[in-house]
């Protein structure tokens, strides 16, 4: 009789050994091999590309098995990234933009990208090559310019170029390739042209930023708008145009107010940011000018400083911080290939911050004490 023969039993393979990096952590490879499919199809499930529901099942099993982190570097490679956003500012020593590095920094702590900090204006002389260079050499992917002026128009014909998505945030002047967060400057000026009008102020002067500001030109129209609309005028003489937006500015206001008959001085003078209203403030207070008795005294941005100084400044707030965090949020949501609308920007509304420097005009008190 016939032995029966057995079928062989077949064998099974070794399962391939998944061997961690040198550092004891997992690989890419390593979560390919438990879940049984290739290195390229790891990929293509980390990145959103299309794949089975089974072997992303298996994918996203194995990862969780593993603990695999995919590399933050490894993947900016792969895109052709290189994990890093360019900050660009004129001055860093500003108490506007410290708030405004302080929201973007928080912002870009949670989105694992480098940041690179450049100051425009280093030791008083302008100097762009830093950021030049970054453009040139990729070294960044994307670029938010905190107060854009015209001066940078070829830092940003340069980034267009080179497809580097830019956000400009309070620019002086817009260019095509920027998305734009900024403040409601028109409503700023509207809100203490009301104060002062309130007050019983009639002659108020405007010491303006640099002449082709935005920011300056918007504050402008929305004091004259609501003085106007008040019954007060405010003539061409009243307009004070500065060259910039430092202490410097604020001094070289007041040494020109100092020069009017007294007769012939405004009651209240706005500034075009506070750290040129208390620069003006100090040098009027050191030639015998009280305020607010003889003079009221606006400013825009509400620095730490404004609440600090005697007699504390009456200004109108902007919120620096949430600027900051909004141009990064921005920037961050461009490199993701999701574009906002160009022509709708972010628009932060602005506070009247009333202090000591603001008061009824002379005129008005004497006439209320007799």
């Amino acid at each position: 009789m016939a032995r029966s023969r057995k079928s062989p039993r077949t064998a099974k393979r070794p399962r391939p050994r998944e061997k961690p990096t040198g550092n004891g952590r997992p690989t890419i490879r390593a979560v390919a091999v438990r879940a049984r499919v290739a290195v390229s199809t790891v990929s293509r499930v980390l990145n959103g590309g299309y794949a089975s529901e089974g072997v992303k099942g298996r994918v996203q099993r194995a990862i969780r098995a593993l603990g695999y982190a995919p590399s933050d570097t490894a993947r900016s490679l792969v895109r052709g990234r290189t994990g890093c956003v360019g900050i660009v500012t004129h001055s860093r020593r500003s108490p506007w933009v410290s708030d405004i590095l302080a929201g973007m920094e928080a912002t870009l702590a949670h989105s694992r990208h480098s940041v690179l900090l450049g100051s425009l204006l280093l030791e008083g002389t302008y100097d762009s090559s830093t950021v030049s260079t970054w453009i040139h050499e990729r070294r960044v992917d994307g670029l938010v310019f905190a107060r854009y002026t015209r001066r940078e128009r070829t830092l940003c014909d340069a980034a267009e170029a080179a497809g580097l998505p830019v956000v400009l945030l309070a620019p002086d002047v817009l260019h095509p390739a920027g998305y734009v967060v900024r403040c409601d400057n028109v409503r700023a000026g509207w809100l203490v042209a009301a104060h002062l009008a309130s007050l019983g102020h009639r002659r108020i002067a405007y010491a303006a930023g640099p002449r082709d500001s935005l920011d300056s030109r918007d504050r402008l129209r929305g004091l004259r708008t609501e003085l106007s609309r008040r019954g007060v005028r405010m003539s061409a003489a009243d307009v004070w145009q500065g060259g910039d937006y430092t202490h410097a500015g604020g001094a070289e206001f007041a040494a020109r107010y100092l020069k009017l008959r007294k007769s012939a001085r405004p009651t209240a003078v706005v500034a075009g940011n506070d750290a040129m209203a208390l620069a003006f403030m100090r040098a009027v207070l050191q030639r015998g000018v009280k305020i607010p008795a003889d003079l009221s005294v606006v400013g825009f941005d509400d620095i730490s400083d404004a609440a600090l100084y005697w007699p504390g400044l009456t200004t109108v707030r902007q919120p620096a911080y949430e600027m900051g965090a909004a141009a990064c949020r921005v920037l961050l949501e461009r490199l993701a290939g999701r574009d906002p609308d160009p022509e709708a920007p972010i628009e932060y509304d602005v506070e009247l911050v009333v202090r000591e420097s603001t008061a009824a005009p002379p005129a008005r008190r004497r006439a209320r004490k007799s």
